[in-house]
């Protein structure tokens, strides 16, 4: 990646029933891959024929520099009592799915992708297996790192199943069926699939993202307005335990308990996991209906990746919406991408991954506001 990084100045707009719309004196757009929906707020100086346009559950799309990072509908527009403008704000089609009750099916026979597909129309009429194409679309038209691959290699003829109890939300059946698969479902920015996958790891890096320390000789080397780095051991455990039936305590567990057991340590060193991250054993013992001593070992892995997921973070505060790296296009900040980072004050470098961008506007200027967590964290669901 070259050292040279500019920061660009964007255009944002709306389209609305065919007419696109700008000069928005302040918004907010959020795209996260780990949440349900994104969703956007937009401000300007009243004008009566935006009131008109954007009526509630309208469909609009949402753009930086023409980027379509959004599309989806109104959910709300107002005028503010004591201001003479027109507000507008909404979610993504993913809100639909969220919204919905999920509609009654015969599961028999069907893939995940079938089901995923029945589920989510006519909001989304495909689901794919692969971000390339998404995360390609939303850096725009500047420089974009290479990938390998994606990391997905699920067979989709793959059989899963699920109960659709009443009063479900179309959103909870596709989140369960994600689940038994250990894959994530996020929409892309224009609206054409459902993405099914895991974060790409083979990626080289897209951004750079370093914050100097207050004495640093390397200050105009700053690419960020602001990182803050968040470690929390709360709800992790130096050691988690599956017995696959009875039910153990911190002092009976093991053989004695159950046939089906399996163990994964924060420090595989010591017995109780503890000496790296924990000064003192903390053990989870989990009762698990398993079939095998390899499958409770598979399942305390993926629990123990699973909250050392929320091990450390990062939330970096960029000017504008992307980087300028190497060329005179603008690649737009998205999520499932990567950054090298580093930061001199807590020594915290390595390449991480975004998963949640923030794209805002207001009187400090044009600004980005990203999560990220180190590269290879485990996503999946429980």
């Amino acid at each position: 990646m070259s050292d040279r990084v500019g920061t660009p100045q964007h255009d944002i707009s709306v389209i609305v029933d065919g007419v696109q719309i700008r000069a928005w004196e302040t918004y907010d757009i959020t795209v996260d891959m780990t949440s349900p929906a994104d969703h956007f707020t937009v401000r300007m100086p009243f004008q009566q024929e935006v009131w008109r346009l954007c009526r509630g559950d309208r469909p609009i799309r949402v753009l930086i520099d023409d980027v379509r990072v959004l599309t989806g509908f109104i959910d709300e527009r107002l005028v503010p009592e004591d201001d003479e403008a027109v507000e507008i704000i909404g979610r993504d089609r993913a809100g639909r799915l969220v919204d919905e009750s999920a509609p009654g099916l015969n599961f028999s026979g069907l893939t995940m992708k079938a089901l995923v597909e029945k589920v989510a129309d006519p909001w989304f009429t495909r689901a794919s297996f692969s971000n390339a194409r998404n995360r390609s679309v939303l850096r725009g038209r500047g420089r974009k790192a290479k990938a390998a691959g994606e990391p997905v290699t699920l067979n989709t003829g793959t059989k899963v199943g699920t109960h659709i109890e009443p009063g479900q939300t179309r959103w909870q059946v596709i989140e369960t069926l994600c689940a038994q698969a250990g894959l994530l479902a996020w929409a892309a920015g224009d609206g054409s699939e459902l993405i099914l996958g895991q974060p790409n790891y083979d990626q080289e890096p897209q951004f750079r993202f370093f914050m100097p320390a207050a004495s640093s000789r390397r200050t105009d080397e700053a690419t960020v307005l602001g990182m803050g780095v968040r470690e929390r051991t709360a709800d992790r455990y130096s050691r988690v335990i599956v017995v696959g039936s009875g039910t153990g305590t911190d002092v009976n567990y093991g053989s004695r308990v159950a046939s089906r057991y399996g163990e994964a340590k924060d420090n595989p060193s010591t017995p109780d996991g503890d000496g790296d991250a924990f000064s003192a054993p903390k053990r989870l013992i989990v009762p698990r209906s398993v079939s095998s001593i390899a499958e409770a070992q598979e399942f305390a892995r993926r629990e123990m990746e699973r909250r050392s997921a929320h091990a450390q973070g990062l939330t970096v505060r960029c000017a504008g919406h992307g980087q300028i790296v190497g060329g005179s296009f603008t690649t737009i900040f998205a999520p499932d991408t990567i950054a090298s980072v580093e930061d001199e004050r807590t020594d915290t470098k390595g390449n991480y991954l975004i998963t949640a961008c923030t794209y805002r506007s207001g009187r400090a200027g044009e600004e980005t506001l990203m999560t990220l967590v180190p590269s290879g964290t485990d996503l999946s669901p429980s």
